[in-house]
């Protein structure tokens, strides 16, 4: 409790008198400043200290400590013991190329909204995605919080920021059966080293990290299941991106075949790795892209597409045969067919118009039925 103290002692030449207050900062920290000549400068300067607890500049305990400093600490207690390793390695990314040469320098409790406003402006300035801008705030904010709840500071700046609108996610990208045999067929001919990544992409949906953190031991050949259980990715093996994605998945004859070939002429991996790069050790994604992918695309005469959209191109294979959604759900890893629908119902609208036909079809009146639905009615009289 806030008190103004009126402190009184003997002295040569009588009585002197002076005021004193006692109160606590935002973390419950006694102050208490004294030698105020009259009670209306301590009730002054109590009112100025409780108006900077209120706004957060009162703080006492690591006034000094930088963002840079924050940061480090907030990788160390909580990313490195709570978050995967793909997560960490993500972070550091943020941190190192986005957030600490922008406000790695300053001062935490001289951070403001408007600091990070203005990173953010900063930021749409360059060619990096709204989505990834809202990544970083929401990064920084976090780093933000764990001071607040380790009470070095009261404020989080981020929070008071609006998150950019982001725009419709791209479109999803899908090859056609004529252009993927064309791909194939130059993949087989000019970069024969990716053709089978690039088959096994196309016959199982695997992303892009579960086919680089694939081992052989994961691959059964009798039953021709393929045990997805690893993900490699920004430079670190963990488990894939969620519990659902954990499965076993069906290989086809076809690729079967091709794996077993590839087994024989594939660099040898002490991690087992079924496509490692020409040292064994795990491959660099951007470097396949880039060298393989992106190559195979150009010589074949097709647009640019994203790797991932080899995902959904196998999705889409699938839709068209009519193969069950409950099915494709479990075989790309999704935790409901409702994320499948979301994801891929767009693709297919004929879907709902067939479900429509049928419904009229069931509760249309049929003249054959006719002598039934007499012999009904006499029953029923």
């Amino acid at each position: 409790m806030a008190t103004v103290l009126k402190r009184t002692w003997k002295t040569k030449k009588g009585k002197n008198t002076s005021w004193q207050i006692n109160c606590q900062d935002a973390f419950g920290n006694r102050i208490l400043e004294s030698g105020f000549k009259t009670k209306v400068a301590a009730e002054a300067r109590l009112a100025q200290i409780q108006a900077e607890v209120q706004s957060g500049n009162n703080v006492l305990q690591n006034k000094e400590m930088t963002f840079n400093e924050a940061a480090k600490l907030y990788m160390e207690l909580h990313a490195e013991i709570h978050c995967k390793k793909s997560t960490v390695e993500g972070y550091k990314g943020y941190l190192k190329n986005h957030i600490l040469p922008y406000i790695g320098k300053m001062k935490l409790v001289d951070i403001t909204p408007i600091t990070i406003q203005k990173f953010q402006q900063e930021k749409l300035k360059t060619d990096i995605s709204k989505e990834t801008i809202n990544k970083l705030l929401v990064f920084t904010g976090s780093i933000f919080q764990k001071m607040i709840d380790d009470e070095i500071i009261i404020k989080n700046p981020v929070k008071k920021v609006k998150k950019l609108k982001v725009e419709h996610k791209e479109e999803i990208k899908i090859l056609s059966i004529a252009e993927l045999n064309a791909l194939l067929e130059t993949t087989k001919i000019h970069f024969s080293d990716f053709f089978p990544l690039l088959l096994m992409a196309l016959m199982t949906g695997m992303r892009q990290g579960e086919l680089l953190g694939l081992e052989w031991s994961k691959i059964n050949w009798i039953t021709n299941k393929i045990t997805v259980d690893k993900n490699y990715t920004h430079g670190a093996v963990c488990s894939p991106k969620t519990k659902y994605s954990i499965r076993k998945i069906d290989m086809s004859q076809e690729l079967a075949k091709v794996l077993k070939v590839w087994r024989l002429q594939c660099p040898h991996s002490k991690n087992d790795l079924v496509f490692p790069n020409s040292n064994g050790e795990y491959m660099d994604a951007n470097n396949m892209v880039k060298r393989r992918f992106v190559p195979a695309l150009r010589r074949t005469g097709l647009d640019k597409i994203r790797f991932h959209d080899l995902r959904h191109t196998y999705v889409s294979l699938l839709l068209t045969e009519n193969i069950p959604i409950k099915y494709i759900q479990r075989q790309v890893g999704h935790s409901s067919i409702q994320v499948t629908m979301d994801i891929y119902g767009h693709i297919m609208p004929e879907t709902a118009e067939q479900s429509v036909k049928v419904l009229d079809n069931l509760f249309k009146k049929d003249k054959s039925d006719e002598p039934m639905q007499n012999k009904l009615r006499s029953m029923n009289n």
